[in-house]
C-alpha cells in the first residue's frame, strides 16, 4: 500500500511555502514555489506520493484550491487560528 502525504500550504500573493510530512510526522520536504499555475503544476509531478493537504483561508486561497482540488486525495480550508490549534500538538491530527 502507498503511503498518505500530509501537506500543509502556507498561501501568499507570489509564493506558496509547503510542508510536506508522513503520518508519523516526519519531515519529507519543505519549501517554497512560485504561486503561478505553470510551477505548482510542475511541483505536483515532484511530490512524493499521494496526499491530503490543509491551507489557510486568505484571498489568495481560492484558485489554488481549485488548482490543487482534482490532485489530492483530500483537502481542506480552514481559519488560520484552527490550523494553529491543529499543529500544536494534538496527536490525533495528522497536518
Amino acid at each position: 500500500m502507498n503511503a498518505i502525504y500530509y501537506i500543509g500550504l502556507d498561501i501568499h500573493k507570489k509564493t506558496i511555502s509547503y510542508c510536506i510530512k508522513k503520518v508519523d510526522r516526519t519531515l519529507v520536504r519543505q519549501g517554497t514555489v512560485c504561486a503561478e499555475r505553470k510551477a505548482l503544476h510542475q511541483w505536483q509531478f515532484e511530490l512524493p506520493g499521494s496526499w491530503c493537504g490543509a491551507m489557510e483561508a486568505t484571498i489568495f486561497t481560492g484558485w489554488v484550491y481549485d488548482f490543487f482540488k482534482p490532485y489530492a486525495v483530500d483537502l481542506k480550508v480552514a481559519h488560520p487560528a484552527m490550523l494553529k490549534a491543529i499543529t500544536a500538538g494534538n496527536t490525533s491530527a495528522h497536518y
